[in-house]
């Protein structure tokens, strides 16, 4: 009887790997098992800029909105998206019609002496890009539309308050310009 206890013990760690393998090579690698869908609908979710101005993402709005979401380490995975942006919001008269947020999930630095370091930070990044950054201090608003740390994302949501493209990490030229695509659509 002990023998086939040790024998049944044996297999079972093997029948463990294999669940996981399966499970591993039925998940694309790199896919977003969370982000928010396409038609979505998306929930009220309130952030703040370093100075404590919030900023309630409550839909539907009266433009569509742009949501960028990245931390630290995921800051650079964007950047040809975030240059395009830029050049758009200087040369295209419908960029006025969008509303861009950007939001760094600085929730790994909510408790004090961290949080004056990251505030700072945030400040300081917001003036070199022109553009005011708000906070996710607790995560709430990862949590809520769904997105995972260490990765960048990009959201736009319509004025409807639906979800009209969601992605994460590096955006190559052809997902950049179906963004753009999807963008203009919803202020012509």
């Amino acid at each position: 009887m002990k023998q086939a206890f040790v024998r049944k013990m044996r297999v079972f760690p093997a029948i463990i790997g294999t669940a996981f393998l399966v499970l591993f090579l039925l998940i694309p690698a790199g896919s977003a098992l969370a982000l928010p869908r396409v038609g979505q609908p998306v929930r009220r979710v309130v952030v703040e800029d370093p100075d404590g101005r919030v900023m309630d993402l409550g839909f539907p709005r009266p433009k569509p909105t742009l949501i960028l979401y990245e931390d630290r380490k995921s800051a650079a995975q964007n950047r040809a998206l975030k240059d395009e942006l830029n050049k758009l919001a200087d040369t295209k008269a419908e960029a006025k019609q969008i509303q861009f947020v950007a939001i760094a999930d600085t929730s790994d630095y909510r408790a004090w002496p961290l949080r004056g370091f990251a505030e700072r930070s945030v400040r300081k990044k917001a003036v070199e890009v022109g553009q005011t950054i708000y906070c996710d201090w607790d995560g709430a608003f990862r949590k809520t539309y769904a997105l995972r740390r260490g990765v960048s994302s990009v959201v736009l949501v319509g004025k409807d308050g639906r979800v009209e493209y969601a992605a994460e990490g590096k955006l190559d030229a052809p997902a950049r310009s179906k963004l753009f695509a999807l963008l203009w659509a919803q202020v012509r």
